[in-house]
């Protein structure tokens, strides 16, 4: 069963210069990297490469955590369910109790 990992940092506002939802792939999932102790971001592939100098990053999601986080993965594994909610700072549900709010999001411009 293909799974996905939904984030949304607010409610959608119709406006195309911030991201408020985005949904992933789970196999998209490039790699974590903890920018600092509280703030986890989870980069993923968008079908470009990352060195094809088109001037596009790869689709990015800022998690705030508390410091320590270790069980999410092991949670998210666990979930027999094809979509997966990891940070939903509007309606504060969040994959594990350490992850606190989806900071930002930004995504490839589709247009």
């Amino acid at each position: 069963m293909k799974k996905f990992l939904y984030f949304a940092s607010g409610a959608p506002d119709a406006t195309t210069s911030t991201e408020q939802v985005a949904c992933f792939p789970t196999d998209k999932l490039s790699h974590l990297e903890m920018h600092n102790a509280t703030t986890l971001r989870a980069y993923f592939n968008s079908g470009q490469e990352a060195d094809d100098d088109s001037g596009i990053d790869l689709p990015v999601v800022v998690l705030t955590v508390n410091t320590g986080i270790t069980g999410a993965c092991a949670a998210a594994s666990a979930i027999n369910t094809p979509f997966i909610v990891v940070a939903d700072s509007e309606n504060s549900k969040f994959l594990h109790a350490d992850i606190t709010a989806c900071a930002s999001l930004a995504v490839v411009d589709a247009s």
